[in-house]
């Protein structure tokens, strides 16, 4: 299935090697190259808070052996049509922009850092460290930012305060039973209220005793 990010009358489906632009009656699919697209990472295209351009991880197929050094994060600008790098983005993916539009925040390839470039001065700075970090997520008001890691005792929902750099653990998971997605690892976000959302799987299987009565 194609993933989509989306506002009001559009939306940006990822296919196999193309992103495409939808409004109304009309689609037009936007130039990425093939041989550097990977439509299997689990960053989606993300709107920019003006839903001018877009931001997309940048890597070649094969994620899983990829070099470090051939990560980065693009830029794509609507009415152009062009990309761009977005500048000191290099061994980096899984770009968010902050609601507030004040910062863009990616994760490290190796996925042990979590970074931030504040947009207004083109600086990036790191904002927490973790084991394996998944699924980042802006809260509302831009203050917060929600991910897992894996901790000493399990996969552990954290947050981290983007002023303090403070990073806290919300909830451990290691004892919720979590609905697996097509990319085999579970999903995180966050509600408008800045609360935490997992989706959990309360299961579909029963054990039943049935008594066989035979004529």
């Amino acid at each position: 299935m194609p993933k989509a990010a989306t506002i009001p009358g559009k939306s940006v489906s990822q296919g196999s090697y193309s992103v495409m632009l939808k409004k109304s009656s009309w689609s037009q699919a936007m130039a990425v190259p093939q041989r550097n697209f990977c439509p299997r990472t689990r960053t989606d295209p993300g709107w920019s808070p003006d839903s001018r351009s877009l931001l997309l991880a940048y890597y070649p197929p094969g994620a899983s052996s990829a070099r470090a050094e051939d990560y980065s994060v693009v830029q794509c600008d609507l009415q152009t049509r062009k990309l761009s790098t977005l500048s000191g983005s290099q061994q980096m993916f899984v770009p968010r922009w902050s609601p507030n539009w004040r910062y863009i925040l990616t994760f490290s390839a190796d996925q042990r850092r979590v970074m931030v470039l504040e947009v207004g001065t083109g600086k990036w700075r790191e904002l927490a460290a973790g084991t394996c970090l998944q699924y980042p997520d802006w809260t509302r008001d831009s203050k917060y930012v929600y991910f897992e890691d894996l901790g000493n005792d399990g996969p552990e929902l954290d947050r981290v305060a983007v002023a303090e750099g403070r990073k806290e653990r919300v909830i451990a998971l290691k004892d919720i039973h979590r609905v697996v997605m097509s990319s085999n690892q579970p999903w995180n976000g966050v509600a408008p209220d800045g609360s935490p959302l997992i989706m959990r799987d309360v299961g579909s299987r029963e054990l039943y005793s049935l008594e066989l009565q035979l004529p």
